[in-house]
C-alpha cells in the first residue's frame, strides 16, 4: 500500500493535480501520534479513532477544485458531502487475511481482524464509494465478505527501475561469488511464509539465499550459513538483488496482489510463488504455472529453475513481461485508473 500510494502521488503530480497526504502522523491531537495505546481496549479503539482524526482533517482541507478524495484500507469509512468524488481502494482484506492465518494468531486476534477490523471499519471504508482494489483475488473477497463490486485496477510500478541488469554485474557489486543465487524479498510476518526460504536454504546448501526483509530478521535466517541477510534493503537496491538472482520466492500464506512478484518478473526473474493476486494474474501457460505452488512443491520447483536458468529466464522476459507492461505501465495503468474514478 505504501508503494502504491508513492506511485499515485507522483504519478498526481505529474499530471498537474496537487495532491495532500493525509495519515496517522499528521492528523489528529499531537498527544496522540506517537503515543502507544495503554491496553487492548484503548488500541481496539484507536483504529476508529485513526479513520476519525484521518477524514476530519481531510473534510477540513476540501474545497472547489478537489476532484477526488481516494482512501485506503479501514480509512475512509468518514462521511464527505456527496458532491466530493471518493474512491476506495481495497489492497486486499482484513476478513481473507484473518481466515488464511488463524492457526498462526490467537483467537482474539482473528476476531478482531475478521469483525472489527474487516466487517465494520474496512466494509464502512467502502460503502457508496468508487470501490477499486489490486487484484481478481481482491475483488471476489469484497463480493463475498462486503457485497461490493470493485473494479481490478492491479499497480503501477516503475519498468525503467525495475528492467534487467546483467546478473555477473550485479552479483559482483553485491560481492556474491556463488554459482546459484536464490531471493526473498518480504518480512517475516506470520503470512509471508518464511519458513519455506530457511527450508530451501537447509536443502539446497550450495545455493547462498538472499534475504531482503523489512524489520526484524527471523532467527532461523541468522543460523544458516548459505543466507545472506539485507536489512531493510533501499528501493534503489532491489533490481540489483532480483537481477542476480536465478530465481525469487515469493510463498505468502495470503497475498492480495504482491509487489515483489511483479518487481522480480519485471527484472527478467522468474518466480515461485503460492497463489496470489500478482501470481495468479503472471503465471499463467507453460512453463510459468509450475511456478505457481498450491500445496507444496516449493524444492521442486527450485530444481526445475536452477536445471535450466537461461530457459526460465528467456521465458519471463517473452510471455510475462508485455503482460506486466499492459497492466502495469504508468501510462496504461494511469489511463484505466483516470476512466475509472471519473477524472
Amino acid at each position: 500500500m505504501e508503494r502504491f500510494l508513492q506511485y499515485v502521488s507522483s504519478g498526481f503530480q505529474e499530471r498537474g493535480y496537487g495532491v495532500r497526504v493525509f495519515h496517522a502522523e499528521n492528523t489528529g491531537p499531537e498527544r496522540r501520534r506517537h503515543a502507544k495505546p495503554a491496553n487492548k481496549i484503548k488500541l481496539l479503539l484507536d483504529a476508529g479513532l485513526c479513520g476519525y482524526y484521518i477524514g476530519a482533517a481531510a473534510r477540513e482541507a476540501l474545497h472547489s477544485g478537489v476532484r477526488l478524495v481516494l482512501s485506503n484500507s479501514t480509512v475512509g469509512w468518514y462521511r464527505f458531502d456527496k458532491s466530493v468524488k471518493h474512491a476506495h481502494f481495497f489492497h486486499g482484506t482484513y476478513r481473507g487475511q484473518a481466515e488464511v492465518i488463524r492457526p498462526q494468531i490467537k483467537y482474539r486476534g482473528y476476531l478482531r481482524m475478521k469483525w472489527w477490523d474487516a466487517m465494520v471499519l474496512e466494509r464502512y471504508s467502502g460503502k457508496n464509494k468508487i470501490a477499486l482494489c489490486c487484484s481478481e483475488m481482491t475483488r471476489d473477497e469484497i463480493r463475498r465478505y462486503f457485497g461490493y463490486d470493485a473494479r481490478v485496477m492491479c499497480y503501477p510500478i516503475d519498468l525503467g527501475h525495475f528492467r534487467s541488469l546483467d546478473t555477473l554485474e550485479c552479483r559482483r557489486q553485491l560481492a556474491i561469488d556463488a554459482e546459484q543465487v536464490g531471493l526473498y524479498v518480504g518480512s517475516s510476518h506470520p503470512m509471508k511464509g518464511f519458513a519455506v526460504v530457511e527450508e530451501i536454504a537447509r536443502h539446497f546448501p550450495e545455493l547462498t539465499m538472499l534475504v531482503a526483509v523489512r524489520g526484524p530478521v527471523p532467527e532461523g535466517a541468522r543460523k544458516l550459513p548459505n543466507i545472506r541477510v539485507f536489512q531493510n534493503a533501499g528501493y534503489d537496491l532491489l533490481p540489483l538483488l532480483y537481477n542476480a538472482a536465478d530465481f525469487s520466492v515469493c510463498p505468502s500464506l495470503y497475498e492480495p496482489f504482491g509487489y515483489v512478484v511483479a518487481e522480480a518478473l519485471a527484472c527478467g526473474t522468474p518466480v515461485i510463488a503460492s497463489p496470489g493476486g500478482a501470481s495468479q494474474l503472471f503465471l499463467r501457460g507453460d512453463p510459468m504455472s509450475r511456478l505457481l505452488i498450491a500445496n507444496g512443491g516449493f524444492l521442486e520447483a527450485v530444481r526445475e529453475i536452477l536445471g535450466d536458468r537461461a530457459f526460465y529466464r528467456r521465458s519471463v522476459a517473452e510471455s510475462v513481461r508485455p503482460r506486466i507492461e499492459e497492466m502495469m505501465a504508468p501510462a496504461n495503468w494511469w489511463r484505466r485508473f483516470q476512466s475509472a474514478v471519473g477524472i
